[in-house]
């Protein structure tokens, strides 16, 4: 009897043990797992011709911090192997896996220098960007602009507090890109006098496809850059304090630092990105999809980029709830399923604690104030057809001047400058000139005349309203013509005062002058269209335009 209790019990003990050593093991087999990238020696570094390379497995993702983590580690001990010099620099090839025509530079200089470099490559314009303003002795950046599938001649110019030049010129040969993507645009001059913006032109959501990319160009035409995502078609590219923001998939955002390396990821949890987001202080503020409504297109949400938290700020069916409730669903949507998207938010621009919101169903500009503490629709501006048979019509402001209404609009900007009352600013758009509400289909377009449709228009318009909360009144100040889009486009204000315009649908983008002139037009070959495209300087981030 007692041989039995022992032998129980030590059965007892062992099943325990069992237990325990089970736990124990998905325990630290998540641990060993979470830090085999930083262990593994299957991701290496392949030198050839004088720049390094990334080996990894095909099926390897990019988008984990440890994977980040572990290239960052990798580069270190380059770093501390080797005695760099402009004679001898360490390169890598693209290795955070971030940007596909990008190669990381390192090396120390004997005196303080700054540091500027130039690309040659046969066939296309040379590209040429500053690097540093100030003077140093460590060098480590990420470099931009090469062409891909091509010899490009790389050229570092030192110059020293003496003003005297040191120049080391390297051939790099840089891998093709996979995607069917254009090298080089067909470029179209117009007759304008004025000069091109600095900058770099920013195609977003190429094709309207998930799988899409980020292309950069030139002011010639030329590809000089993409930014590689992970199953979407980012919207908008934010800088702040020398990181760029870009949402890379649905529900998820990154930061990345000037060397290429994902700093930080950001999790929407179950909120879908769509169309647009803007930088306000310390948040994103973001137009969404909720899993698991009716609807779509029509809620806000911030995301805090310090803690990562994720807060709903409103829903426009709370308020706007008649233009929700007389919406009819027509059974598909742009997206394919059944869900009701009877308002269509695209766009959104921030003025102090308020935002302004573009409504392609609606064809009408929304003002929200108190957006995040008390949200309240304050006005709206369309054409009084639309809010006929609701009670908004005390919401509407006034049109001052004989002008036809913004149809499907995009891209709605906010700007004021020195000129302007209290109470006055400017909004300017693409003006789509698109007469369509699927989900109000006896809505009569009378009231816009020359509207196009889906497949056909005459024009689209460069749109900018002089808003004047004082009298409750628009009008509109400045308008010219640019291709016709029924959908998606984009416009924005440079520095300069020029205007850069994407007209999706025409496959095209253009830089006119403040007047409206042409100064020059690029065409891209994409089966469907893309969706935005902006003009960024990527100054202090990657180079500084020389």
């Amino acid at each position: 009897m007692r041989e039995s209790k022992k032998s129980h019990k030590i059965l007892i003990i062992v099943i325990a043990l069992i237990l325990v050593i089970g736990i124990l093991s998905i325990i630290f087999g998540r641990s060993i797992y979470n830090n085999y990238l930083k262990n593994d020696d299957e991701i290496s570094f392949v030198y050839s011709d004088g720049v390094y390379e990334v080996n990894k497995d095909e099926d390897t993702s990019i988008f984990t911090s440890d994977y980040q983590d572990t290239i960052e580690e990798k580069i270190d001990e380059l770093k501390d192997d080797g005695n760099y010099t402009i004679d001898n620099p360490l390169i890598i090839y693209n290795p955070y896996g971030t940007g596909s025509l990008s190669y990381y530079i390192y090396y120390t200089s004997d005196e303080d220098s700054q540091l500027s470099y130039r690309i040659s490559t046969d066939g296309y314009d040379g590209f040429e960007r500053n690097l540093i303003d100030d003077y140093s002795l460590e060098k480590e950046f990420q470099l931009i602009g090469f062409v891909p599938g091509e010899i490009n001649e790389l050229t570092l110019r030192e110059t020293n507090k003496d003003n005297e030049v040191l120049e080391k010129t390297y051939e790099i040969k840089t891998p093709k890109l996979n995607e069917d993507i254009d090298t080089q645009l067909e470029v179209t001059d117009g007759d304008a006098e004025a000069e091109l913006s600095d900058g770099l032109y920013t195609v977003l959501g190429h094709d309207k496809n998930y799988a899409s990319n980020i292309y950069v160009y030139d002011n010639s035409g030329v590809l000089r850059e993409e930014f590689v995502l992970d199953g979407y078609r980012a919207d908008r590219v934010i800088f702040d304090d020398g990181y760029m923001y870009y949402p890379y998939k649905k529900r998820g955002i990154v930061k990345v630092n000037n060397l290429g390396k994902i700093v930080k990821f950001y999790d929407l949890g179950n909120y879908a990105m769509h169309h647009d987001m803007v930088l306000d202080d310390d948040k994103l503020i973001i137009l969404v999809n909720q899993d698991n409504t009716e609807t779509i297109e029509d809620t806000v949400i911030s995301l805090d980029l310090e803690s990562g938290e994720v807060t709903q700020l409103f829903d426009m069916k709370d308020l706007l709830p008649e233009f929700y409730e007389t919406a009819v669903n027509p059974g598909e949507n742009s997206y394919g399923t059944d869900t009701l998207d009877w308002i269509h938010i695209n766009a959104l621009s921030i003025i102090g604690d308020d935002v302004v919101l573009s409504s392609r169903e609606l064809s009408t500009i929304i003002y929200v104030s108190d957006f995040e503490s008390d949200p309240e629709v304050k006005y709206l501006i369309t054409d009084p057809s639309m809010a006929e048979g609701t009670s908004y019509a005390s919401l509407l402001y006034e049109k001052k001047g004989d002008f036809v209404s913004q149809a499907g609009q995009h891209s709605i900007t906010y700007y004021k400058d020195d000129s302007l009352d209290d109470g006055e600013y400017y909004l300017f758009m693409f003006n789509n000139n698109y007469g369509a509400a699927t989900t109000r289909p006896d809505f009569e377009w009378s009231n816009y005349p020359g509207v196009g449709s889906y497949n056909e228009g005459e024009t689209s318009y460069f749109y900018e309203y002089l808003v004047n909360e004082n009298d409750k009144s628009y009008e509109l100040v400045k308008s010219f013509r640019v291709p016709y889009s029924s959908i998606v486009s984009s416009v924005e204000l440079m520095d300069n005062d020029n205007i850069v315009v994407g007209s999706g649908k025409d496959n095209s983008f253009e830089e006119y002058d403040n007047d409206g002139n042409l100064i020059r037009r690029f065409d891209y070959n994409a089966k469907k269209y893309a969706y935005r495209v902006f003009k960024y300087s990527y100054d202090n981030l990657f180079a500084n335009e020389k």
